[in-house]
């Protein structure tokens, strides 16, 4: 291993040019982060200390390092000339990247390290600024793409590394970060404390972050493998401990289906951010809004704890397979509720997703693993979350609890602590469930919208007549429509119809005189019943 010290020069390198799919061409693989930062009460300028150790797969002339550049109040700005150039190495850092020379001696496989030292004001990725009782916070917020705004990295999910944190800041704080706690002391002459936290697992950069302000916090349950703990704000820490205290209840669940929990510790951490909740490794950030005591942080605690198996453990290679996070992470909240609750409990929260699909359709063309969104942001949509659990749930029905759940688990342990796409996962549930999946899986996630359903019905006595057509334009979905007869005696009979084609008419004759139907009684389909 040799460390690599950076000097700037005014020299431009012709760079490799990097395919469509540069971050997954990257010729570079990072091993480890390791950052050391200085908070300040009187600035927002943080000072940064990071050695990247990364080994090269493939030949390049030049490979780059993502840091956001410095522009009039925000950015980063190296401060190179600090360090020892007995390289000579020649780099630019421009447009948010740093693009580093590549030796003409470095063979493939062999592993370097790139030492920087940077200042600046965070544009965003580290949110600072007061929570809502009007104290002072430091809190990283990465997704999807924005840990470059205030550390070094390669900015993507499909380049996992672990990471240290070195944290520095006045002494009036407390500091939660990704990995395990290894410890803290005074410096600066009792001014400030160090703390240090130190990962052994792999992670993308999406979920490698720091908390840092004044927080209560208490140990739920001490653990030989992991500890479980909550990070609240003083001032409500009564309704941040009794509303998080259910994460206990939401491990053990995800622990009996999926396995043991994969990373060194859950934390539940009160946060000032943009989002609701951020399914960061071992240390999940919840808005400071949704502590309110009153018990209704459970399906949020739900969602974002199962991405620690899904999204932060095995994690998507790209982002058009966002899905593979988001919709496993919204039905293993739906299945949490219906071993807690019910089944009718899950079919309501089902209702409410498949009308958020149905509603988002109308305005965006797009499938569930999208090529052709224009930001990274606009993936938080009903597509990558409620259409990615309809799909799962559909395909639980597809192949039977047995397989499914069998197949989820499978996909699991394949791709713990690494990356998955779409097609991986088919080739799973296919091998699992020893059927041919490939129809099914590009009809609802490949293809645009959903099945649009006119329904004509003429029913005499004991006979009935159902007519469907799909108004959907430019694709045919196939799929088996339950349908619910009854009778007027009050009683039921559940038929399937298997639906293939644009247009079709079923005759039945039933047992008794015919009342009425009712579509997908147990919300089995993703569809939409228009007006006949």
């Amino acid at each position: 291993m040799r460390t690599l010290y950076i000097l700037a020069s005014a020299l431009i390198i012709c760079s490799t040019t990097f395919a469509q799919h540069e971050y997954l061409d990257h010729p570079v693989d990072i091993l480890n982060y390791d950052v050391s930062i200085e908070l300040e009460d009187s600035t927002d300028e943080i000072r940064v200390y990071e050695l990247i150790t990364f080994k090269l797969d493939a030949p390049c002339d030049s490979f780059f390092i993502d840091l956001f550049s410095q522009n009039d109040s925000t950015g980063m700005h190296l401060f190179p000339e600090i360090l020892i150039d007995f390289e000579n190495t020649k780099f630019r850092h421009e447009n948010d990247r740093i693009w580093i020379h590549a030796k003409s001696e470095w063979e493939v496989g062999s592993v370097h390290e790139i030492k920087l030292f940077f200042t600046g004001v965070p544009e965003t990725g580290l949110i600072i600024g007061k929570n809502k009782f009007g104290n002072r916070t430091f809190f990283g917020d990465n997704w999807p793409n924005r840990a470059h705004h205030w550390f070094a990295c390669i900015d993507h999910p499909s380049d996992k590394a672990t990471i240290k944190y070195t944290v520095v800041a006045p002494v009036h704080y407390q500091c939660i970060a990704t990995g395990k706690f290894l410890g803290r002391k005074l410096v600066n002459d009792g001014t400030k404390m160090k703390y240090d936290f130190v990962t052994s697992i792999d992670l993308p950069t999406k979920v490698m972050v720091i908390g840092v302000a004044d927080f209560f916090w208490d140990l739920y349950k001490p653990d030989p493998g992991f500890d479980v703990s909550a990070w609240v704000y003083p001032e409500n820490k009564e309704e941040g401990l009794s509303d998080m205290k259910v994460s206990l209840e939401v491990l053990d669940y995800f622990i009996e289906i999926l396995g043991a929990y994969p990373f060194e510790k859950l934390a539940n951490v009160q946060s000032t951010t943009q989002f609701g909740g951020m399914e960061n490794a071992g240390n999940i950030f919840y808005d400071e809004n949704a502590v309110t005591g009153e018990g209704t942080m459970e399906a949020l605690i739900a969602h974002e704890v199962a991405h620690q198996w899904f999204g932060n453990s095995a994690s998507e290679e790209d982002w058009p397979h966002l899905w593979l996070s988001e919709g496993f992470a919204t039905y293993l909240t739906d299945l949490y509720f219906e071993q807690k609750y019910g089944r009718e409990v899950m079919n309501e929260r089902l209702i409410g997703e498949r009308i958020r699909v149905l509603n988002f359709a109308k305005n965006y063309d797009h499938p569930v693993v999208d090529t052709e969104y224009e930001e990274l942001m606009h993936l938080l949509n009903p597509n990558s979350y409620q259409k990615g659990a309809w799909f799962l749930h559909m395909l639980r029905e597809e192949v039977g609890d047995s397989s499914f759940f069998a197949g989820i688990r499978t996909y699991y342990k394949a791709y713990q602590y690494d990356n998955a796409n779409t097609e991986d996962f088919r080739k799973i549930m296919e091998k699992v469930s020893e059927s041919n999946l490939e129809r099914f899986f590009l009809q609802w996630l490949y293809t645009p919208g959903h099945p649009i359903l006119e329904i004509a019905s003429d029913i005499k006595g004991k006979n009935a007549e159902i007519a469907i057509q799909q108004m959907q334009e430019d694709h045919t979905f196939e799929f088996d429509l339950e349908i619910e007869v009854i009778f007027n005696n009050r009683e039921t009979e559940l038929i399937s119809i298997p639906v293939d084609s644009n247009k079709e008419t079923f005759q039945f004759e039933s047992r008794g005189r015919i009342k009425g139907y009712r579509i997908d009684p147990n919300v089995k389909l993703l569809f939409e019943e228009v007006e006949y």
